[in-house]
């Protein structure tokens, strides 16, 4: 058995995963209530305050801002009227699926999670390595103190926001380390919608900073991006290769990466680049990011229903591409939602989706858990679509994505596969009992 000492920020949030309606929780203020309502004991840790449900209290570190460190950016979507930002723990949910099953139990007295599963042990330590990251990084004030790096915080300009300026005059900010997206850790995520949203760009010509962490220093190394190359696509998440100091962006698009000490000597000055800020928009970089409206993210009905009774027809038994599938069993892991068994004993991943985009959206193809999976959405069939979501994706990423999809074409069950040199789809022979 392996026992796994956690910070207690994110031990509250495993506490009170059981309540979360959905696995993408949708931001900090739904677990402060979630926190609230069925954890108040944990809550109440600091001895300098005594409760956190106005969930307005961050002055001193308080419950949001806490869980902030804790939570990795997934994306955008509707709620209601508004477009919002939600979050989840880890890359994927493999710690709250293994938590929900009992795989993972908790010890309230000490703080410690315990398992007998060693990749599980192995992701538990990566979350709380990850949450001192963040919560170190997020710190800059103290390490601009330190006097190690030749920038100061604009606190007349951005009081709230973590916006700094060189002497020569150029000006940064800070993007968020979101998480590591492969065992390796060579590959480093960020969000970095600070940058884009609001009106900072109209305010001042600002760049990114990029701290990528170690071991041992939360601040190991600092790079920046231009942000005349970031607005071009005005990506929100940035992939980080920490061995070949590349980065890109999901759909490809590449980005040099300056050491610090050469973007102080060569890019723009706050005052610069005014045709391009006053052009800028922020709520169309929203708009243009979001995932599909629904009522109600946690409402959503789930995947497998979906891909049950539209597509199953609320069976188990068909043929694909003349194999029989005996068996559909639902994935425990953090991969693929579901496994085909088919006759001669093979499977095959499946990952069952709302929309196509979902795919991307969720982060996996660029995790190694979906290669070679199939896809099935119940948006309807658009080959032209497929394309220009999966094309250029699918140089980068390869077996990371899908080859096979299942779908409904105008209401009828079909499956496709792609041809990706010659861009084309060859349907495949699907087969179900009569019912």
């Amino acid at each position: 058995m392996h026992e796994i000492k956690l910070p207690k920020v994110l031990f509250l949030v495993l506490v009170i995963a059981r309540h979360f309606h959905k696995k993408h929780i949708i931001n900090t203020n739904d677990l402060a209530d979630l926190a609230n309502k069925f954890a108040s004991e944990l809550v109440r840790l600091k001895k300098t305050k005594k409760d956190y449900k106005s969930l307005e209290d961050t002055k001193f570190g308080g419950l949001r801002g806490n869980f902030s460190t804790v939570l990795t950016f997934r994306g955008m979507v509707k709620r209601g009227s508004r477009i919002i930002s939600y979050y989840g723990i880890g890359r994927d949910d493999r710690i709250l699926n293994a938590l929900l099953k009992g795989e993972i139990v908790l010890r309230e007295s000490d703080f410690t999670a315990h398992t007998n599963n060693e990749k599980l042990k192995d992701l538990l330590e990566t979350e709380a390595h990850l949450l001192n990251v963040r919560e170190d990084q997020a710190h800059i004030k103290l390490r601009l103190e330190k006097g190690d790096i030749p920038l100061k915080r604009d606190d007349v300009s951005f009081p709230k926001e973590s916006v700094v300026y060189s002497p020569s005059g150029q000006y940064f900010i800070r993007g968020l380390f979101n998480n590591y997206i492969n065992r390796g850790k060579n590959l480093v995520e960020y969000n970095i919608t600070n940058l884009w949203f609001g009106t900072k760009f109209k305010k001042k010509n600002i760049h990114l900073l990029l701290a990528v962490p170690s071991a041992s220093d939360s601040w190991d190394k600092i790079y920046a991006v231009k942000n005349e190359e970031l607005i071009k696509h005005k990506p929100l998440l940035l992939i980080v290769d920490v061995d070949k100091l590349s980065c890109t962006d999901k759909d490809g698009n590449n980005y040099r990466l300056y050491p610090l000490e050469e973007a102080l000597l060569s890019f723009s000055k706050a005052e610069e680049n005014i045709s391009e800020r006053l052009a800028y928009n922020s709520k169309k970089v929203v708009e243009d990011n979001c995932e599909d409206e629904v009522e109600d993210r946690e409402m959503q009905e789930d995947e497998f229903s979906i891909f049950l009774e539209k597509f199953l027809h609320w069976g188990k038994l068909f043929s694909i591409d003349k194999k029989d599938v005996i068996d559909i069993k639902v994935s425990s892991s953090g991969g693929p939602d579901v496994r085909l068994i088919f006759s001669g004993g093979t499977t095959q991943a499946l990952e069952l989706e709302h929309n196509w985009k979902n795919y991307i959206d969720h982060g996996h193809p660029t995790n190694g858990a979906f290669s070679n999976c199939w896809i099935f959405a119940e948006e309807n069939w658009d080959p032209q679509r497929i394309l220009k979501l999966f094309r250029e994706l699918k140089k980068i990423h390869g077996v990371r994505i899908p080859d096979v999809f299942l779908c409904l074409d105008n209401g009828v069950r079909k499956a496709y596969r792609a041809n990706w040199d010659e861009e084309t789809f060859e349907e495949i022979d699907l087969d179900f009992p009569i019912s």
